[in-house]
């Protein structure tokens, strides 16, 4: 299993737990928030196809056009916590269908988004990186601030790395290298040797873990990863200096998962 599979197996499950336990807590009433701010609860809500919401209120119906409301979000959908309770029992397909259904029902709604962010981590995890691709995408056109979230981002590139659409990732890899933050662009340094290396190119891949292990010294927690793709890439082209950095990697960072995989090498 890739190290990257192993992550984003960490990432999932840590994801689907979080859920389930922020989940059905204390129901809440559906609302809408006005372009000002102030917020409207209600006791009933619906949407129609062209986005504009009818709130129930204890004074009666109001209705708010597209455009005139900041966000609208129903009541806590049953199907989507089915959902999440079937992924973690590795019920991916029937999840995914009540999410579909999730994606259905409440558009504009808030939890047509939350079921397709949703729906991109179990294709993950069910090893359909292609199908998660295209969640995302859906995810992303609806709702665009959402590729302003860190995680849903990291999670579309690992997507579009897990299914190979390259043509997709390197053009974002490389802004993010020039434009983001220093732990973004590192990290995508790291990636951008990922795709190197899934495409066969060794050398290439080598020079981006090493460049990320001397121009992003200070992103500590990047540097194992760093150093033992960088060791595993020498290793590939039969350089005998990749025992100097697995030798690095455990005693800089001992403890760490890459330190004791770095160890099993020496």
């Amino acid at each position: 299993m890739t190290i990257m599979k192993l992550r984003l197996g960490r990432i999932i499950a840590l994801a689907l737990l979080g859920s389930v336990i922020a989940g059905p807590a204390v129901a809440q009433n559906p609302y809408v928030i006005l372009p000002n701010g102030q917020r409207v609860d209600g006791t009933d809500i619906r949407a129609r196809s062209d986005g504009t919401i009818i709130l129930t209120t204890t004074q009666g119906q109001v209705t708010y056009e597209k455009g005139r409301y900041q966000r609208a979000e129903a009541a806590r959908p049953a199907e989507f916590d089915r959902a999440l309770r079937l992924a973690q029992q590795r019920n991916y397909d029937e999840a995914l269908t009540l999410l579909e259904q999730v994606i259905q029902n409440y558009r504009f709604l808030n939890w047509d988004n939350q079921a397709r962010a949703l729906s991109a981590q179990i294709q993950m995890s069910k090893g359909d990186a292609a199908g998660a691709v295209a969640s995302f995408e859906r995810l992303f056109q609806s709702a665009p601030d959402q590729k302003r979230d860190s995680a849903a981002l990291w999670g579309y590139l690992n997507a579009l790395l897990g299914a190979k659409q390259f043509d997709k990732l390197a053009p974002q890899l490389g802004e993010m290298i020039e434009k983001g933050s220093r732990a973004d662009a590192a990290r995508a340094q790291i990636m951008r040797g990922d795709l190197k290396l899934a495409q066969g190119q060794v050398e290439g891949a080598v020079m981006d873990y090493l460049r990320t292990a001397m121009l992003f010294e200070s992103e500590k927690t990047l540097m194992p990863e760093a150093l033992f793709k960088a060791a595993d890439g020498l290793e590939r082209m039969r350089d005998p200096r990749s025992r100097d950095l697995y030798r690095r990697v455990v005693e800089e960072f001992g403890g760490t998962p890459f330190a004791q995989r770095a160890q099993a090498k020496l």
